[in-house]
């Protein structure tokens, strides 16, 4: 028997509390199938705070994180609600659709409510779990929340806190064309295309008035640590960059662009941004690439002593410090093996292996070139809501005091980055990371599953500090 692309959840029974309001469609909305449902007061009340329910976001990351795209849908999204764009589905294995939606918590356990702005455009994912073999799935409106007083005081919207740091393709192109995009206050701004040696891949395109920079220019051998006061200063009077400059970056490695927003916000840039997915999002969109090769402007005075923000990059001291602080999290954005041992991530300078004791695990990729595991198969950020999730089951918390760190700052710099948008108030980079703590002989290093080991670690670390508390 063929089951329909989206069946009905509820249905009118003694023994369900649930009431679905089938009649009361938009005329808008209304699809031949009756596929996008609107719901009573009652059933969205089930919806928001039943245990059973997993509630999928299907919009795109602007809307889901906070940018206003139509104004007659709220701000933000559902609360609780996960990010899952049908599109990321294309191209894929039924056995690896089944692995994407169970690693976000969509299983066939849960009934599923999907959403998005008009219903229309979450059809398709409808359609594509309908097919896989999901049972129980609902297909709501946004709109219909939004415009309806009763309805919308019982949703509750979030949103990243400064959601405006991760920009969006259209966004940047408004700005290009001198259109005045949402959150610009009419600065002087530059676009800049970041990574390491790969001028010759800018000419070849990059984002119409972006100007290259190579990371080379913000930090240094031998140990690849930040530059000097001195040497940014010298920076920000070639490019012209001053701390009132807005500064967007993109890339084809979201890697390059944390390691260069960190590196300004620390020198003290007030206005840092990040083109979401970078090049490739610029792409996708079917936006043209620019070949012309954009000259820096010199510039004066950079308008504040260098660095503004010392606290967003700490040396080996105040690392220390952090792994005996009991709400201390030195976090380790590194791949698994790197993590454990196994490997050294695939640096080719040197041959060290393992982690710092006491720190935790904060993801990364599949090694030190990649970040899989804080980006979508579009190469936009992972919803900051999974990233929340994942770090939480190492114990890594807004309210804690994170310092996050690589090898060689380019994954701690993207981590900071999307934490501090996220809105963690205590947050740095340590800049030296793996790589100047195994110059010294006398740090420990360890290998292995640390799970047991941390946990020790944080009983011995709470200790140490009661009894210090104790002696003063």
């Amino acid at each position: 028997m063929k089951k329909n692309v989206v069946k009905l959840l509820f249905v009118l029974s003694m023994t369900l509390t649930l009431l679905l309001g089938c009649s009361n469609l938009s005329s808008t909305e209304k699809s031949s199938n009756e596929e996008i449902m609107s719901v009573t007061e009652d059933t969205l009340k089930e919806i928001v705070t039943g245990k059973d329910y997993v509630i999928v976001d299907t919009r795109n990351d602007e809307e889901y994180n906070g940018w206003v795209i139509d104004k007659d849908i709220t701000q933000g999204h559902i609360k609780g609600a996960v990010n899952f764009s049908e599109s990321w589905l294309e191209n894929l294995s039924d056995k690896d659709k089944q692995k994407l939606l169970d690693e976000t918590g969509i299983t066939k356990d849960k009934k599923i409510i999907i959403y998005s702005n008009y219903g229309k455009e979450s059809l398709s994912l409808a359609e594509k779990m309908s097919k896989l073999g999901y049972e129980e799935v609902l297909n709501i409106s946004l709109k219909d929340i939004s415009s309806d007083s009763k309805l919308s005081s019982i949703v509750e919207f979030e949103h990243m806190e400064n959601y405006q740091m991760f920009v969006y393709p259209q966004w940047v192109k408004d700005l290009v064309a001198g259109n005045n995009p949402d959150t610009y206050d009419g600065r002087d701004y530059i676009i800049i295309d970041t990574n390491y040696k790969t001028f010759e891949d800018y000419k070849k395109g990059h984002l119409p008035t972006s100007i290259y920079m190579d990371t080379c220019e913000i930090e240094e051998a031998p140990l690849w640590n930040l530059v000097s006061p001195e040497k940014f200063k010298e920076l920000f009077k070639k490019t012209g960059i001053t701390k009132d400059t807005l500064v967007i970056l993109s890339s084809d490695e979201p890697m390059a662009s944390g390691r260069l927003a960190a590196a300004f916000m620390y020198a003290g840039v007030e206005d840092v941004r990040m083109l979401n997915g970078g090049n490739q999002a610029w792409r996708q969109a079917g936006f043209e690439m620019e070949t012309k090769v954009n000259e820096w402007k010199q510039g004066d005075d950079f308008g504040a002593k260098i660095p503004v923000h010392p606290e967003y990059n700490i040396g080996m001291e105040e690392a220390k410090k952090l792994l005996n602080n009991p709400n201390g999290r030195l976090v380790a954005v590194v791949c698994w093996d790197e993590y454990t041992g196994k490997n050294n991530g695939g640096y080719s300078y040197f041959d060290e292996k393992g982690r710092i004791p006491g720190s935790v695990f904060g993801y990364g990729g599949v090694d030190a070139y990649h970040s899989e595991d804080f980006l979508d198969s579009d190469w936009t950020m992972r919803s900051y809501k999974e990233m929340e999730k994942i770090w939480a089951e190492w114990d890594i918390k807004p309210e804690n005091e994170s310092s996050f760190f690589c090898a060689t700052g380019w994954r701690g710099g993207l981590a900071f980055f999307e934490t501090y948008a996220m809105g963690w108030k205590n947050v740095s980079v340590f800049d030296g990371g793996f790589y100047e703590w195994s110059r010294d002989p006398k740090n420990p290093i360890n290998t292995g599953d640390p799970r047991e080991e941390y946990k020790k670690d944080r009983e011995n670390s709470e200790l140490k500090y009661l009894n210090s508390v104790g002696n003063h």
